[in-house]
């Protein structure tokens, strides 16, 4: 049996009815996440099924979003911390250990290469 053909485990997906709007959606999740979608619920005002709806709609939103810029999310959270360095006068050096940032004034090995408008020590 191919990885296609093997037999899903779970009661069959039903198909929407035609014109239908809204479908049902049961699923099972840890208490800590009920506990989360029924205080979400509760600050915006909307039942624990437009809540857990919203939030759905939104994690799909965002997986699009990463799909088409071929990111995910700890790219997107390396290249903050990345900015967050550069903002600071930190420099990216390259070693065997990977990238290392250091500050300006830092005493490492420079490229040597001298600025013609710099004056040579």
């Amino acid at each position: 049996m191919t990885e296609k053909e093997k037999r899903r485990i779970g009661r069959p997906m039903k198909k929407s009815a035609r014109g239908e709007k809204r479908a049902s959606l049961g699923l099972k999740v840890r208490v800590a996440v009920k506990k989360q979608i029924d205080e979400a619920a509760k600050d915006s005002g909307r039942t624990q099924s437009q809540e857990a709806e919203a939030l759905i709609e939104r994690c799909l939103t965002y997986d699009v979003m990463l799909k088409a810029m071929n990111q995910t999310i700890a790219d997107i959270a390396k290249g903050n911390v990345e900015a967050a360095f550069r903002s600071a006068g930190y420099t990216a050096f390259h070693s065997p250990h990977g990238k290392i940032w250091v500050p300006k004034d830092y005493p490492i090995e420079r490229s040597g290469f001298v600025d013609q408008e710099e004056k040579p020590r």
